[in-house]
């Protein structure tokens, strides 16, 4: 069960006598090294990580959130998600409808989201479905391979969007 009230003030800038924010970032991606070296170096770049290789358990983990009442309208426990595109049984593009519906039965808004892919046909029709990297959900798409440096360079910048 996620603790969204002890999750959202542990992150607060000062909260731990720290005067930079760490960004809350979920990763989900079902290739499991990928996943480790994503989440190994967005958190030595100071991000709080969670990372997840199940889109249903995703999915499942944002039923709970959006289901919560205690939750304050607006109030998100990730500052951002980065989902990959190509995953089995349910892809980043499903996933990421899913939880709009969520979002949107709830009231609520969705953090911002991030594609990633390797495949280039991928990024190809992302590409033509959210023209200039950018959609009304506050999606992004980012390429593989990445270093680490650019990719937390980018993450940054759209969680800064849409603060």
């Amino acid at each position: 069960m996620i603790d969204l009230k002890n999750k959202q003030n542990q992150n607060k800038p000062g909260a731990n006598g720290d005067s930079n924010p760490k960004y809350r970032v979920m990763v989900v991606d079902d290739n499991k090294d990928i996943l480790r070296t994503l989440k190994l170096g967005l958190e030595d770049s100071g991000f709080l990580i969670e990372a997840y290789s199940e889109p249903f358990t995703v999915l499942s983990i944002f039923k709970t959130i959006y289901g919560n009442r205690d939750v304050p309208p607006g109030q998100m426990p990730y500052d951002l998600l980065l989902i990959d595109v190509k995953m089995p049984e349910l892809n980043g593009v499903e996933l990421t409808k899913e939880i709009k519906k969520l979002a949107t039965n709830a009231n609520a808004i969705p953090p911002p989201i991030c594609f990633i892919t390797a495949f280039d046909e991928y990024y190809d029709i992302l590409t033509d479905l959210f023209p200039n990297n950018k959609h009304d959900w506050g999606i992004c798409l980012i390429h593989k391979p990445i270093e680490i440096e650019n990719l937390t360079t980018r993450l940054k910048h759209e969680i800064a969007l849409h603060k």
